[in-house]
């Protein structure tokens, strides 16, 4: 098997691409233990870092209610 420029730039891609996936794959299995020791990690998004805002858990309010193509063909003949 030969060696020429395209079959390094695919290989150094298929690197990189397993190093990518590979880091993010860490820093998620990292979450899982710092949800088991109590301590929460910012990707989390649960809110108990300590620069965070807290979230309101209220009631949800629908802003939009989208209606079917046939309700607006009514409303408008």
């Amino acid at each position: 098997m030969t060696f020429d420029w395209q079959t390094t730039v695919v290989a150094m891609s298929i690197l990189g691409a397993i190093m990518y996936v590979g880091r993010r794959g860490i820093k998620r299995l990292r979450t899982f233990g710092a949800a088991k020791t109590g301590a929460a990690s910012c990707e989390t998004g649960c809110g108990s870092c300590s620069g965070s805002t807290s979230v309101s858990k209220g009631a949800v309010t629908t802003l939009v209610q989208i209606q079917g193509p046939d309700s607006h063909s009514k409303q408008m003949g």
